[in-house]
């Protein structure tokens, strides 16, 4: 018998297996609502749990990844379930309410008990899937967040620690401190500034996108300090820097495809200020060559090449895939995006010029900027 409940086709999809899988707690008095539900969700991938009124429900609340909570509970109805786990409990366990009440009054007390969503009785199989999974996805993106802020807030307090530590050493090691302080100012700025630059980067891309695209820019940053490490903080070696950079981006951005990488120049030490920056326009237009240069199963050549001067650093990027202007529309947008990063990092810190030179085939970027000696280390 089918539950009223229901509307539409109850037949289940074929759900690929998954090492995540979600715990539903289904709340509600009926117990074939409880089995219908139960049924339906893991038959669509999902682990279920039920309860059928308060006491049950606040006892499970701990295993449960998402709530689908029916409001006309007899005793404790759900609307008071809701607010007290949302006041007292779990601000951020996702709510979904299952009501047949859905007039605007009821609705707006839905929401003002602190429900995340709600599905009105009967509803369709694909509707309730749609908000199970958006309210998961949303509810995921919180969790990584509080995570990350809670990771940061340790780090933070490490640092703090360390530096009070250091401030408490001898004599002796207060030049050490100074310079301790110079680099963690800079680097923080550095990290700063390319969070910033995604923000004011034009159009919003997908989370996952973004983050990617974060992510590969914080690595060429700690490929470059890493290597300046290694220098004995004497400079960066832009031509190693290049290298490592590019296989990485092929490897995340395109791996398995056929795009060959090379960089020529000599090993020459580049300024700390310098090498950081570049080492970061290098990524943004790398990013583009290998995200949008070569669809589908196109294959060509990335090179870099290198030239460091008394006065003067050169950076030349050039490939043979779709040039610039003959690219999708949506590829087009991202790249310009790409490339109002890219002149931040060059013309605005470094004091540098960015041109796309004309080419027979494919995309060449010039990167030029001129060396202050008074300013490399800044």
């Amino acid at each position: 018998m089918r539950d009223p409940m229901l509307k539409g086709p109850a037949e289940a999809e074929t759900v690929e297996a998954s090492t995540d899988v979600a715990t539903i707690l289904v709340v509600d008095d009926e117990p074939m609502a409880r089995e219908t539900l139960t049924d339906l969700l893991q038959a669509h991938g999902y682990a279920v749990i039920t309860a059928s009124g308060a006491e049950e429900a606040f006892e499970r609340l701990h295993q449960a990844d998402l709530i689908l909570l029916d409001a006309m509970l007899p005793g404790t109805d759900g609307w008071t379930i809701c607010r007290e786990i949302k006041e007292r409990i779990d601000p951020l366990l996702p709510i979904i309410m299952v009501t047949a009440r859905t007039a605007p009054e009821d609705v707006v007390r839905t929401f003002d008990a602190g429900a995340d969503d709600y599905i009105p009785k009967p509803f369709q199989v694909a509707e309730l899937r749609a908000r199970i999974d958006s309210r998961l996805r949303a509810h995921r993106a919180e969790q990584a967040l509080q995570e990350a802020n809670r990771q940061a807030s340790e780090l933070a307090e490490q640092n703090y620690r360390l530096y009070a530590q250091a401030r408490q050493d001898a004599e002796e090691r207060a030049t050490l401190l100074r310079e301790l302080d110079h680099r963690v100012r800079n680097n923080l700025s550095v990290i700063m500034g390319l969070v910033a630059l995604e923000r004011t980067r034009g159009a919003a891309r997908p989370a996952g996108e973004a983050l990617l695209s974060l992510e590969n820019r914080l690595r060429a940053f700690l490929m470059a300090y890493e290597a300046f490490r290694r220098s004995n903080y004497s400079g960066v070696p832009m031509k190693e820097i290049a290298d490592r950079i590019l296989q990485r981006l092929r490897n995340t951005l395109r791996p398995g495809a056929q795009i060959a990488t090379s960089v020529a120049g000599d090993d020459t030490l580049v300024p700390e200020r310098y090498g950081f920056s570049l080492a970061l326009a290098l990524n943004e237009v790398a990013s583009s060559a290998f995200r949008f240069g070569f669809p589908g199963d196109r294959g060509g050549q990335i090179a870099a090449s290198i030239q460091v001067e008394t006065d003067r650093i050169e950076v030349v990027v050039a490939d043979d895939g779709v040039p610039l202007e003959e690219r999708e529309e949506p590829d087009r947008a991202a790249s310009a995006g790409e490339q109002s990063v890219l002149r931040a990092l060059v013309e605005t810190e470094l004091g540098g010029q960015v041109s796309f030179d004309p080419t027979a085939q494919g995309t060449r970027v010039r990167i030029s900027c001129p060396v202050d000696p008074g300013r490399s280390s800044q």
